[in-house]
């Protein structure tokens, strides 16, 4: 976890002093860039202190719900601004594709905003610079579909099976070989299931990875019920 924190700390730190050093003669387009890339590494951060928090009151079984009726592209929108910072430094974008008349939902707007952080957070790990991550909104007639995909350089064999459990690192980890603390699509995963809805991930045709998830259009039992650590075991 410390190493985790200590690359984004380092990068504020950095850029930080360098505005304070530099203010008065730097130009207003590299103190935008600046100031873009600090609030990129600051959402990195509270991203990651929120999955600790999470993670911990899950597997405590005091992760509570806090549902309502949302507006599926609503949560779309709201989530394109919050990754606008953390995207920017590497030239992405996250385009949003809405496909159908899309009913709403019953959910946790702020935990399902977790969840589609977690996602394109870690898409944007493997995602070539300049490349945009595509957000998919579809719908069958039970349920509602959220994507993620990227243009990186998928799954290997065998991975779409174990990519949400714990200590498996997280998406861009295992794609890469490296190592993660992993909580990103574990928490994903519990926090969807506690909406009654489930994951899934493949590879993409044209190469990159979709990472999914569905929610019914309905409320369902136990939907604000507390969580017992499902899909953090």
């Amino acid at each position: 976890m410390a190493d985790e924190l200590r690359a984004p700390l380092s990068s504020i730190l950095a850029e930080a002093e360098l505005l304070l050093k530099h203010v008065d003669t730097l130009d207003p387009h590299t103190v935008r860039e600046m100031v873009f890339a600090i609030r990129g590494s600051t959402i990195g951060m509270v991203e990651l202190v929120e999955n600790l928090l999470c993670a911990s009151s899950i597997r405590a079984g005091r992760c509570a719900l806090q549902p309502r009726a949302c507006g599926p592209r609503d949560l779309l929108t709201e989530v394109q601004l919050l990754t606008a910072p953390m995207l920017h430094p590497l030239r992405q974008g996250l385009r949003l594709v809405v496909r159908g008349r899309i009913p709403g939902i019953a959910a946790d707007p702020r935990r399902i905003g977790q969840v589609l952080l977690n996602l394109i957070s870690n898409a944007s790990k493997v995602a070539p610079r300049e490349q945009s991550i595509d957000l998919t909104l579809s719908t069958s007639p039970d349920r509602v579909r959220f994507t993620v995909g990227d243009r990186g350089p998928g799954l290997p064999p065998g991975v779409g099976k174990r990519l949400f459990d714990p200590g498996q690192g997280d998406h861009s980890a295992v794609r890469a070989g490296g190592e993660g603390i992993g909580l990103g699509l574990p928490i994903a995963r519990a926090i969807v299931e506690m909406h009654g809805g489930w994951v899934g991930a493949r590879n993409r045709r044209g190469g990159g990875a979709a990472v999914w998830f569905e929610l019914p259009t309905a409320p369902r039992l136990g939907l604000t019920a507390r969580s017992r650590g499902a899909g953090l075991r």
